[in-house]
Parts: C-alpha cells; sequence; structure tokens
C-alpha cells in the first residue's frame, strides 16, 4: 500500500453520513489531495453537517455538494477529474426498504448505476462499493452455532435492502469483467459506533437503540435475542473501505469487513446493562419478546481470512471498547437521541 494521496483526488458518496463522515476522516488523516463529497442529506431529519461533519466541513481541501447519486447529469458533472470513488450513498435501512421498495430501488440500484456509469465513462482508477453482509441472508445452524459466512458462499437476500445491495455488486463486477473498471465490493457487517442515530422501526441500529433506551432510563426490548451480529466499530470499518482503494491486485473481489466475533442480541443487551451499572450506577432492565420482524435473519458472522489477506486489515476495537466509545459520546450529544426511543 503506496498509494501517494497528495496527488489523488477521491469522491464519497454519502460521505456527510454515519459511515461515510468516517471515510472522509480517514482520507483526510492520509493527506487526500481534495476529497469530494455528494449526499443529498436526506437520510436524517437534522442538519446532518453539523452532526457528522462539524469537525471537516470547513477544511480547505473538502467540497460539499449537496446532490442526488439519482441525478445522472449532476453525477458526470461532480465526476470530472475524479481518481477514486467510494460509493456508499445508499437508502440503508432494511425495515425502511421493505416498507418503501420504490426508493429503494431508486437509491440503491438507479443511484449505484449512474455512479458506476459516471467513474467507467470518467477513467476513475477505481471503485469501492459499500455492500453488506445482509447479502447473506439465513444460513443453516449447526449445533446451535452460528454460521460462519465467507464470501463464497450462495447469497440469500431477506430485504429489498438485501437484494439491491447483491444487485450493486454483481454490477460492479460486470463493469470490471466487461469494461476494465477496477471495483472492489466490502461486504460491511453491522456497522455501530459514535454519531450512529437510528431511525423510527428501524432494527439495524440496534448497538444505538439499546444505548440510547438506556440513557433515557427505559427497557431494551429483546426480539428473541438469538439472532447474531458480528458488531463492527465503525473506524474499523472506514479503514478498510480505504485500503480497499490502497490494495492493487484485488479488482472484482468482494471482501467480508467485520470482526469474525459472534455475538447474540441477548448477549449485546447484557453486556450494555452491565456496562451501564458499572460505568454509571445505572440499572437496566432487559424485556425478551419471542418473535422476530420481518427482513431480521438469524445472521451469523464474518470470516475475515480474506480481508486479512487482502487488505492487511485487522479490526482493532473490541466490542466492550466500541460501546464505551459509542456511550461517551451519546452522554456528550444527549440531545440527538430520537424522541421515539
Amino acid at each position: 500500500m503506496n498509494m501517494n494521496w497528495n496527488h489523488k483526488k477521491a469522491l464519497v458518496t454519502g460521505g456527510c453520513g454515519h459511515i461515510g463522515s468516517f471515510v472522509v476522516r480517514k482520507l483526510i488523516e492520509r493527506k487526500a489531495h481534495r476529497i469530494i463529497i455528494l449526499d443529498n442529506m436526506s437520510a436524517y431529519p437534522f442538519d446532518q453537517l453539523t452532526v457528522f461533519c462539524r469537525d471537516i466541513r470547513d477544511l480547505d481541501n473538502i467540497e460539499i455538494i449537496k446532490g442526488d447519486v439519482c441525478d445522472e447529469k449532476l453525477v458526470y458533472e461532480v465526476m470530472k477529474d475524479i481518481d477514486l470513488v467510494f460509493h456508499l450513498a445508499a437508502y440503508a435501512d432494511v425495515a425502511a426498504t421493505i416498507q418503501n421498495p420504490d426508493e429503494d430501488f431508486r437509491t440503491n440500484v438507479i443511484g449505484t448505476y449512474n455512479v458506476l456509469k459516471a467513474s467507467l465513462d470518467n477513467g476513475v482508477e477505481k471503485f469501492i462499493f459499500a455492500s453488506s453482509a445482509a447479502i447473506y441472508g439465513d444460513k443453516p445452524w449447526k449445533n446451535n452455532e452460528p454460521p460462519r459466512f465467507r464470501e463464497g458462499m450462495k447469497p440469500n437476500p431477506l430485504s429489498t435492502y438485501a437484494n439491491s445491495k447483491l444487485w450493486g455488486e454483481n454490477e460492479a463486477l460486470l463493469f470490471y469483467k466487461l469494461y476494465g473498471l477496477k471495483t472492489v465490493s466490502l461486504r460491511y457487517f453491522s456497522v455501530y459506533g459514535p454519531m450512529q442515530i437510528p431511525k423510527p422501526k428501524s432494527h439495524s441500529w440496534v448497538v444505538a437503540i439499546f444505548l440510547m433506551k438506556a440513557l433515557k432510563g427505559k427497557p431494551l426490548t429483546v426480539y428473541g435475542g438469538n439472532q447474531v451480529r458480528d458488531f463492527t466499530y465503525v473506524e474499523d470499518i472506514a479503514e478498510a473501505t480505504v485500503r480497499a482503494a490502497e490494495v492493487n491486485g484485488i479488482e472484482g473481489e468482494a471482501i467480508n469487513v467485520g470482526t469474525g466475533s459472534p455475538t447474540r442480541i441477548i448477549d449485546l443487551a447484557y453486556v450494555i446493562s452491565d456496562l451501564f451499572r458499572n460505568k454509571l450506577g445505572i440499572k437496566v432492565n432487559i424485556d425478551v419478546l419471542n418473535y422476530r420482524p420481518k427482513g431480521d435473519p438469524l445472521g451469523g458472522y464474518a470470516d475475515i481470512t480474506k480481508m486479512i489477506a487482502l487488505l492487511g486489515n485487522v479490526p482493532q476495537v473490541t466490542l466492550r471498547k466500541g460501546l464505551e466509545k459509542t456511550l461517551e459520546w451519546l452522554i456528550s450529544n444527549k440531545c440527538l437521541i430520537p424522541a421515539w426511543i
């Protein structure tokens, strides 16, 4: 990884979102020459520039453009002279995409195609696509042990979101094989960390929801509890994303980005309860309900062999430490906890 970032101009779609803003910070750390952010600012009911980008929005090498990846003309205009594309803009909520498949198709399929095509036509060096572990869906459990998801497994999307992410992976691969655009797809596992604000009716941001409920003195509602997730700290996700642009010879690959450690949702609730008791002296109650929401897979965890081999990326933040960091941020930003929680 010997990329000279001093001469690189990068585009981050969705760069004013949770993960996207951390990718931008990683590019700043590497002293990228120019960073363009394209974001329609519609994902949250608050000012994303203030919440996610307060520390980066006024830097000299940052340009923020409010616009939609579905605006084909704008995407082509923004793409001029871009070297590297990190495509993170998405309608990124499993529950929301099930309720609104039209928006899922518009943003996650048409928007992704627009960015791919503009990348190809403008001679972009590499295109990094933010995919999701949701493409795996449910796999058989053996002896009550959760499955470890390997990249070669057959996908089994259980939601419109998972299906649109799988489409994005396939289209990116075809753009590489057919047209020579160097693409890499990253299958993010369950991302959490500071600045993550959940949306109504969502079950995709369980760490943030549990921490916020606990801070408000409410019980943690667990739907079933045996679902397994591979909770991955947002800075580790961002580091892997930038490394995917730096490493040569991985074009056309799909790579898991996780920790390789499974956590049951009920166990997450216990860890958070323990954290509040030990750190804040607060008792947190846990309510277990006997059903799962639609589109909520039993899940599994990442096989990260390929990630380590290709990206040299080893997760740095343990779940306990990540929860502590997230809680610290939340305590300082209680005003951002949604009223519905």
